[in-house]
């Protein structure tokens, strides 16, 4: 869901390219239409679907410009992207490593590949990947995603006092436990005993009294 505003911003913050970076520019604005053309969010499958034949063939546009011209971390990024789609989650983090390397503030590489580790159980990972991107959005509207999902790998890895400052700095930077209410994982999080007393302290502070009766079991 929010892969394609860090993805868009990720190219859009950067300066007029010359001319070798503007191809790779156009080639990427051509692969991310037809992904977004051709994808669409299932919130039933939480997760993007695609119709037939748009990954492989947005996967073959960004190789060929990268096999006859030269690696692109935004074309590296969307590769990765199409296999994340297609299910194959090893090959996306390798893509998205790639990305990387070739950028290394690249943001939306960052987010989808500690979402990535996050999914697969990989929580220090996940944590790097977390810090970065809020090392990478400070400010700005969507600044509160990287301090958010680095909350909760506190709370998987059953780390309170990590989960609090990272819900702060969330806080501060925007988010809202409203956008949390009711959500499976932080039911998790609240019926923890190890995190119930922390969280119970930052709802009564910071959130109204919905959010709390959200995340509680439903009565028998």
């Amino acid at each position: 869901m929010w892969t394609y505003w860090l993805a868009w911003a990720a190219q859009a913050t950067v300066p007029l390219p010359a001319y070798p970076e503007s191809l790779a520019l156009r080639r990427w604005h051509e692969v991310n239409t037809q992904l977004e053309n051709g994808c669409r969010f299932d919130a039933a499958q939480a997760g993007f679907v695609c119709a037939a034949g748009v990954t492989e063939r947005a996967r073959g546009r960004a190789q060929a410009f990268q096999d006859a011209l030269f690696k692109d971390p935004g074309l590296e990024y969307l590769i990765g992207l199409t296999y994340r789609y297609d299910g194959e989650e090893i090959r996306a983090v390798d893509h998205y490593r790639a990305a990387i390397a070739l950028n290394p503030d690249y943001k939306a590489a960052w987010y989808d590949l500690g979402e990535l580790y996050l999914s697969q159980g990989h929580y220090a990972r996940a944590a790097e990947a977390f810090d970065r991107v809020s090392q990478l959005i400070p400010s700005g509207p969507q600044s509160w995603l990287g301090p958010w999902r680095r909350a909760e790998v506190a709370a998987l890895q059953q780390d309170p006092v990590v989960f609090e400052t990272q819900i702060k700095i969330a806080l501060r930077r925007g988010f809202s436990f409203r956008q949390i209410a009711g959500l499976p994982n932080w039911r998790r999080f609240y019926a923890d005993p190890t995190m119930r007393d922390t969280l119970d302290k930052l709802l009564t502070v910071y959130s109204e009294p919905s959010v709390r009766l959200s995340l509680q079991p439903a009565p028998e």
